[in-house]
């Protein structure tokens, strides 16, 4: 199939193109969110012993590589579907349906997280309004905005994630003032945060790596926008790399000055609510109920992203015929968006957020986007370097393979609980393609623009 055959006009009966790079950037960013390590840092500190701004620069080196094959991958091929169209072009049919099924699970998790923290963080400040209707407004605010369109969506976005960075940036400022008077006993100039000689060591770091990538699940959902870029093969690249990098600088930043101002990982009084705290020691009340207010706007940003990823996997399964063509590749015929699998994440979104435990959310976000990261890694090497003799080993073969072990070495290092439930979800995927391929005789198809 040429590169070509995949390159679709903006002809109104698709997705509408209409996304700039800095739109793309601002998108994978706000999945992620600024304020992302608010949700596992008093976990990952204990984890790491205090080392989790190493942790993060670890996560932020394997993500790079990774996100450096998705930029190929979407050069070559510019269509929906992110990890699922990439693996079913770069390697084959089946693979790219595990693949992608995967990855579903990484997106569909992703609305549930955000909507459970912002809930339990809004719920907090406000406890008149119970949990569940928390969990009705922010899922209901996001999934307005996704059927509205993109450009809303990317809008709302923008102004959300400025919101976020200014609080983000009050919260550094506070720390280092906080540290630099000498606060709690706090060191002004420490490596601990990176390398704590009675804790660190490498099996350590690794697991909290694994932990952090979390935080960074959502540069990948860029590709997934390819459809509606202006420019795909040459802004979805350049926006996951600058979206991982940025995200990751603004994380290792902030686990570092929490560090310092708070050194003794052990003595918060809820992990799931440790940057609350720290927050409230630097800056009093008034700065945690800012940061308070970012959470809660976090759960916009990577609601909106997350849901609006998914929806869009959804889609190109569709167009595949992998699922119900009819149904997942309906558009709303004046927004453009697939208003029906927006409504369906709702759906799960809302309900799971009611239902399942965060810690448990978490752990299998981690066992979906590492393997959907894998496969893409594998898909650059198999379409570049083996199948057109790609004459760039570093390109084509060594960095992504890079990207490959690191990403498989944080893999196996997650927890059992997630081994157990990642892959009852895929052999629910294989008993679901068998069905559809009656058994396996026939391949899935791929969608040729």
């Amino acid at each position: 199939m040429s590169e070509q055959a995949v390159e679709l006009k903006d002809d109104g009966t698709g997705l509408k193109r209409v996304l700039t790079l800095r739109d793309l950037s601002i998108y994978g960013i706000a999945f992620m969110t600024p304020i992302a390590p608010a949700y596992i840092y008093g976990a990952a500190q204990e984890i790491t012993g205090g080392t989790l701004a190493m942790s993060y620069a670890v996560a932020m080196v394997a993500m790079l590589f990774t996100a450096a094959s998705y930029g190929k991958m979407a050069g070559a091929f510019p269509v929906a579907g992110s990890t699922y169209s990439y693996t079913q072009r770069g390697l084959n049919t089946k693979l790219g349906f595990f693949a992608g099924w995967g990855i579903y699970l990484d997106y569909v998790l992703v609305p549930l997280i955000v909507f459970i923290t912002g809930a339990l963080y809004a719920n907090a400040a406000v406890p008149e309004i119970p949990y569940f209707i928390w969990v009705l407004i922010i899922g209901v605010t996001v999934t307005v905005i996704n059927c509205l369109g993109v450009q809303i969506a990317s809008r709302a976005n923008l102004i959300l994630v400025a919101v976020m960075a200014a609080i983000v940036v009050m919260f550094v400022v506070f720390c280092l003032k906080y540290v630099l008077t000498g606060g709690a006993g706090s060191e002004p100039v420490s490596i601990k945060p990176f390398y704590n000689p009675a804790d660190s060591n490498f099996s350590v770091i690794i697991s909290g790596a694994a932990l952090a990538c979390f935080s960074f699940l959502g540069f990948d959902s860029i590709t997934t926008m390819s459809e509606e870029a202006i420019k795909p093969k040459k802004d979805i690249g350049r926006a996951a790399i600058i979206a991982c990098l940025a995200g990751g600088i603004i994380f290792i930043i902030q686990a570092y000055v929490a560090q310092l101002a708070w050194p003794d990982v052990t003595g918060f009084e809820t992990q799931d609510t440790a940057l609350f705290e720290i927050a409230q020691r630097v800056g009093g009340t008034w700065l945690s109920n800012f940061y308070t207010f970012a959470v809660v706007l976090s759960t916009l940003t990577a609601g909106i992203a997350g849901q609006s990823s998914a929806a869009r996997l959804m889609y190109g399964m569709g167009r595949d015929e992998v699922l119900p063509k009819k149904f997942f590749t309906y558009l709303h015929p004046r927004f453009k968006t697939p208003i029906w699998n927006i409504l369906i994440m709702a759906a799960v979104g809302i309900i799971g957020s009611i239902l399942l435990d965060l810690t448990l959310v978490c752990e299998l976000m981690n066992f979906g986007g590492l393997l959907g990261f894998m496969f893409v890694n594998l898909s650059v090497i198999s379409h570049f370097f083996v199948r057109r003799n790609g004459r760039n080993p570093w390109k084509y073969l060594i960095m992504p393979a890079l990207g490959f072990l690191i990403c498989g070495y944080l893999w196996i290092n997650l927890s059992s609980i997630a081994y157990i439930v990642g892959f009852s979800w895929l052999v629910i995927g294989f008993v679901y393609l068998a069905i559809s391929t009656k058994g396996f005789r026939l391949e899935p198809k791929i969608y040729e623009g």
